[in-house]
């Protein structure tokens, strides 16, 4: 179940428990509109301890938040508290990949000020600079229902567009797609990238079109998030070292071709 808890007018705070099925996304979705339509930011308090959470439910918690990725600038502040390894692994995640958000994990001993650091005054957001250089890079491959792209830096609204231009003309071509991502680095996502047309369809497609999705590098969190996410989505995902880059594309049952092709192992 769900339960709004009182708190400032800036803060949309709820308690987590049991099990979670779609009327407590409903509500959580309704107090979160209720206090946009009051202010123009706001902090997310929420107290987790959950036992599961229904598959309607998940649906339309991923559809809200994917919804509202070009809003994201008006969730400053989130305030965590749990004493779940997987919830507190989550939070982590979304602190490191999220732009412009400040995530924070509290045990439950220290919800009280989790609470005070929620109610905070929100300072004014800050227009963010795009990165100069490209970091999103597509790789050749051997079989065009396989599409491959190399991440390095911080994917700024070119990159974006580049990418979802890659993945729709993929998925007009191909009922069934196979990714690879390589990671050479990756210092997280614009607002502005989150922000591009046509971001949220190519997800929802691609959900439906990917049959195996291969992660290669990346952070240690990111091997975490390719294992946890693959039984919520639907599609087959590994992830691999750079140095295994070539059994990622054996899975594939691709290869890099072209220039890509002497980048494979550098």
């Amino acid at each position: 179940m769900l339960e709004i808890i009182p708190a400032s007018d800036q803060v949309v705070a709820m308690r987590a428990s049991g099990r979670i099925d779609e009327s407590d996304i409903e509500r959580s979705i309704a107090a979160v509109e209720a206090a946009l339509a009051r202010q123009d930011r706001i902090a997310l308090y929420a107290e987790i301890d959950i036992a599961g959470i229904t598959p309607g439910a998940l649906t339309r918690d991923i559809g809200y938040g994917l919804g509202k990725l070009r809003e994201l600038h008006r969730f400053p502040r989130a305030a965590v508290v749990t004493d779940q390894e997987w919830v507190r692994w989550i939070a982590r995640v979304e602190q490191a990949i999220l732009p412009g958000v400040e995530v924070r994990i509290f045990p439950p001993a220290e919800k009280d000020a989790a609470l005070a650091w929620a109610s905070e005054p929100i300072p004014h957001s800050a227009s963010e600079p795009e990165p100069g250089e490209p970091s999103i890079r597509p790789i050749g491959t051997t079989k065009p229902g396989v599409i491959a792209f190399e991440v390095g830096g911080r994917v700024g609204a070119d990159d974006m567009r580049r990418l979802i231009t890659l993945f729709n003309e993929a998925m007009d071509g191909h009922e069934r797609l196979r990714v690879l991502v390589r990671v050479r680095n990756f210092d997280g996502v614009t607002l502005e990238a989150l922000r591009q047309e046509g971001l949220i369809e190519a997800k929802m497609k691609g959900w439906q079109r990917v049959e195996r999705y291969a992660v290669v590098g990346g952070p240690a969190w990111m091997e975490g998030l390719t294992r946890g996410a693959a039984p919520f989505v639907g599609i087959q995902t590994r992830h691999f070292k750079l140095e295994d880059e070539a059994q990622a594309w054996d899975w594939l049952g691709a290869k890099p071709s072209g220039q890509a092709a002497g980048n494979e192992n550098s």
